[in-house]
């Protein structure tokens, strides 16, 4: 094992998931690595990430004999328990520091060999995971069809029965300087305002169709066990998207 951190540049993610085929494989990682150093070289990277280190709060649960038995292998060596934790993730994550690509590889080893690594629970959160996707993305997209369908249930009913309201409806109409305006209205009649409406009523549908066929594919291949409950799966998400948020601003 190297006796010093080496700062390098990780080749490719060590945790991508063994189920996949070579290509897949091949792909997500070069998807991630460009996104990664698309716009600086990895020193400017790191050195962003640098900037950003400081102490963490994480809550294990361990018997008194296993904080005994830390403290002393840590002890041993001359670290502190923190400073084992943190050589461990780098190298575990590809991270910030890393004490090498051996360390790296044995790392990824014993992950993949332990059961959540042989054995996730194919959830929707760990398809998003797999293939590259951010599951908050994913969160606001939900959210986007939901608003999207609103916008379209208001609307059908502005033309079905519209009310006084459109002649309020206004738009600023500046003089030749800018330095003053007034306010002329949009429609001259019921008429143009329903026509106006059935536009806009267009534009959502396609704007829900193009939602929903994007959060179609975010789901594409996601193979669950079992006939999936999709109100467990959002909430499994929203609680990783918390847990992450909470973690990185703490």
């Amino acid at each position: 094992m190297a006796s010093h951190l080496e700062l390098v540049r990780v080749a490719s993610p060590p945790s991508i998931p063994l189920e996949m085929t070579a290509d897949m494989r091949k792909f997500v990682g070069m998807m991630l690595i460009r996104k990664r150093g698309k716009s600086m070289s990895w020193g400017e990277e790191q050195q962003k990430e640098i900037e950003t280190i400081r102490e963490r709060k994480i809550t294990v649960k361990l018997s008194d004999a296993d904080c005994d038995r830390l403290a002393r292998k840590c002890g041993e060596h001359g670290l502190t328990i923190g400073e084992l934790i943190e050589n461990f993730v780098g190298d575990l994550v590809g991270g910030t520091y890393s004490n090498g690509s051996d360390e790296r590889d044995y790392a990824d080893q014993w992950f993949e060999r332990c059961w959540f690594g042989m054995f996730p629970e194919p959830t929707l959160l760990n398809h998003l995971l797999n293939l590259g996707y951010e599951p908050e993305h994913y969160l606001d997209m939900l959210e986007n069809v939901e608003t999207i369908k609103s916008d379209i249930e208001i609307t059908k009913q502005n033309i079905a029965e519209p009310s006084d309201e459109w002649k309020d409806i206004v738009y600023h109409k500046y003089n030749d300087d800018r330095t003053s305006y007034e306010c002329v209205p949009c429609y001259n009649s019921v008429d143009e305002y329903i026509a106006s409406e059935k536009e806009d009523l267009e534009s959502y549908k396609a704007d829900l169709e193009e939602a929903q066929e994007e959060l179609e594919d975010m789901r594409a291949d996601w193979k669950p066990e079992k006939e999936p409950n999709m109100d467990e799966e959002i909430e499994l998400i929203k609680k990783w998207v918390k847990e992450r948020e909470d973690f990185i601003n703490e």
